[in-house]
C-alpha cells in the first residue's frame, strides 16, 4: 500500500514536471519543504529579485551597462597594435543598436541581472545572408533565462537550445543562433552558477525574517508601557485609565509629565526580551551577508556608518567595487564575446571593455603623460588607444625626446703634455685657498697677492656643457684624483 501511494506521488510530481516550461523543470525536487530547495530553479531564481538582492544586483547592473565596449583589430600585444574599428563598421553598428525594442543600456543591464540570479544570460543572434553568401548577425535579443534549456550531445557537447516562451510552442534553435554567456561552473559544464544559487539558504534566512517581521506588525503594534494590579479592574475601569493617558501624555509637550498611580497600580515599560534583540540584529545581519555575495560595499547601496569621513568612504567604495566585482565580470563578458561574436566578422576582432576603475584612470592618465615626456610614444598614439582619430599634425607623430637628449654631448678634449704637467706637479693635490681669481679686490684697495697656482683651476674646454645636462652625463674627476 505504501508503495502504491509513493508511486502514485511520484507520478503526480512527474506530470507537473513534464507540463511545465522546460526551463523551469531543470532538476526540479519532489519536496520544497528544505532551506534553498529553488537553487536549480531558473524561474525562482529570478523571483528572488527583491529586498536586498535587488539592491544589490540593481547596483551591479547598472554600473556595468554604464560602460560600452570597445571594438578593435588586433595585430600584435602592443598598444599601437590595436587598431579600433570605425564607427560604420557592422559589429560597432549592432552593439550600438542590437534591435529597435533595446537599448545598448537595458541589454547590457538585463544580462548582468540574469548572471547574476541564475548564472547564465542568452543572446538570440537574427542573421541575415550577406552578398558574399555568409551569414552575418543583424539584431541581438535578450533571452529570459526561464525559457531557455540546453540540449547536450554526446559527440558535439552542445546539440542546440529549447526556447519555450509562455503559451507558445517549443521552438528549437541550432548553437550559432544562440551566444550563450555564463559564470563558471563547477559541477555542471552547460549550465552557469550564480552567487545566488551558492548562498540559497541565506537568501531563504532573510526572507524569512522579512515574513515575521511582517507578520509581527501585522499582528498589531505592542505597548509602551504595562500597568499591573492585584485587583480586578473591569472594562469601564481600564477603558477610563487608558483615556486618561492618552488625554495627559499625549503630545510632545506632555511626553515628559511625571505619571501619578491610583492604589495598586504598578507601571513598567515595555522592553524587548534578548531573544527579539537578535531577532533585529539577525536582519542586519543577513543584509550585510547578501551584500557581500555580490561583492557590493554597503555606502554603494547608500548605507554609511561613519558619516564623517566624507568623499573618502565613497571613493574607496567605488574603487573596491569597481576593481573586484564590475572589472571582472567585463572581462568574462568581453572573451565570450570575442570568441562567439566578433569572431563572426574575422579572426582578429577582440571586443574589450576598458577599466573601469576611478584609480586606474588616473594611473593611466599619469603614465601616459611620462610617456609622451620621455618620448616612449607620441601624441597620436595615445590618442588611437584611447579610441580617437588622429590629428593631422605630423608632428604629433613624432617622438618628443626630453631636452636632455635633445641636445648633443660635446666630447671633452684634453691635451696630454698638460696632463702631465699636471700629474707631476705635487702642488696641485694641495687643498685649495679661499682666494680663487673670480674674488678679486678693488685695486686700490687690495694688496698684490702672489701667484697661487692652487687657487682655482682653469674650467676645460667643454666642462661648461656638460653642465648643462644634469643627470645624464657624469662630472668629469679632477686628473690628480688618481
Amino acid at each position: 500500500m505504501w508503495r502504491q501511494l509513493w508511486q502514485w506521488w511520484k507520478g503526480k510530481q512527474r506530470a507537473r514536471i513534464d507540463r511545465s516550461p522546460p526551463g523551469t523543470a531543470l532538476r526540479l525536487p519532489l519536496l520544497s519543504s528544505y532551506g534553498g530547495w529553488w537553487q536549480d530553479n531558473p524561474l525562482e531564481q529570478v523571483r528572488n529579485f527583491r529586498s536586498w538582492v535587488y539592491v544589490a544586483v540593481h547596483a551591479i547592473a547598472q554600473e556595468a551597462a554604464r560602460y560600452q565596449p570597445r571594438v578593435f583589430r588586433s595585430t600584435g600585444p602592443g598598444d599601437d597594435e590595436q587598431l579600433p574599428l570605425p564607427q560604420h563598421h557592422p559589429l560597432c553598428r549592432l552593439l550600438h543598436h542590437p534591435n529597435p525594442w533595446l537599448t545598448p543600456w537595458e541589454l547590457w543591464y538585463l544580462t548582468l541581472v540574469y548572471l547574476e540570479l541564475t548564472g547564465n544570460a542568452f543572446w538570440y543572434v537574427a542573421q541575415a545572408p550577406q552578398t558574399t553568401g555568409t551569414l552575418l548577425p543583424q539584431e541581438l535579443w535578450i533571452i529570459p533565462t526561464p525559457w531557455v534549456r540546453i540540449l547536450p550531445d554526446a559527440r558535439q557537447v552542445l546539440r542546440g537550445y529549447e526556447v519555450a516562451a509562455p503559451g507558445q510552442p517549443t521552438e528549437w534553435f541550432a548553437p550559432e543562433e544562440v551566444i550563450h554567456l555564463k559564470y563558471p561552473n563547477p559541477l555542471n559544464p552547460h549550465y552557469g552558477l550564480s552567487p545566488l544559487q551558492a548562498n540559497a539558504l541565506t537568501i531563504d534566512a532573510h526572507s524569512e525574517l522579512l515574513q515575521a517581521r511582517y507578520q509581527t506588525f501585522q499582528a498589531g503594534p505592542r505597548p509602551g508601557i504595562v500597568l499591573q494590579t492585584e485587583q480586578i479592574l473591569t472594562e469601564q475601569t481600564v477603558a477610563r485609565l487608558e483615556e486618561r493617558l492618552q488625554a495627559r501624555f499625549q503630545g510632545r509637550e506632555s511626553w515628559h509629565r511625571p505619571l501619578v498611580l491610583e492604589q495598586g497600580l504598578h507601571a513598567n515599560p515595555w522592553t524587548l526580551t534578548p531573544a527579539e534583540m537578535d531577532f533585529v540584529n539577525s536582519a542586519r545581519m543577513t543584509r550585510d551577508e547578501i551584500l557581500a555575495i555580490f561583492r557590493v560595499p554597503p555606502p554603494i547601496t547608500g548605507i554609511v556608518e561613519n558619516m564623517g569621513l566624507g568623499a573618502d568612504i565613497w571613493l574607496g567604495a567605488r574603487v573596491m567595487f569597481c576593481e573586484g566585482t564590475i572589472q571582472p565580470k567585463l572581462d568574462l563578458i568581453g572573451q565570450i564575446l570575442t570568441r562567439y561574436l566578433a569572431s563572426r566578422y574575422g579572426e582578429d576582432i577582440m571586443i574589450e571593455f576598458p577599466d573601469c576603475s576611478p584609480r586606474l584612470r588616473q594611473q593611466q592618465r599619469q603614465e601616459e603623460e611620462q610617456d609622451v615626456r620621455w618620448g616612449l610614444r607620441t601624441i597620436n598614439e595615445i590618442r588611437q588607444g584611447r579610441g580617437w582619430k588622429p590629428l593631422p599634425d605630423p608632428r604629433l607623430d613624432q617622438v618628443l625626446l626630453p631636452r636632455e637628449l635633445a641636445t648633443p654631448p660635446v666630447r671633452q678634449t684634453r691635451k696630454a703634455p698638460h696632463r702631465a704637467r699636471r700629474r707631476r706637479d705635487p702642488i696641485w693635490r694641495q687643498p685649495p685657498t679661499d682666494q680663487t681669481p673670480s674674488q678679486k679686490a678693488p685695486a686700490n684697495l687690495a694688496s698684490p697677492q702672489p701667484h697661487n697656482p692652487v687657487a682655482a683651476p682653469s674650467q676645460e674646454p667643454g666642462e661648461q656643457e656638460l653642465s648643462c645636462l644634469p643627470g645624464i652625463f657624469p662630472t668629469p674627476e679632477p686628473w690628480g684624483a688618481d
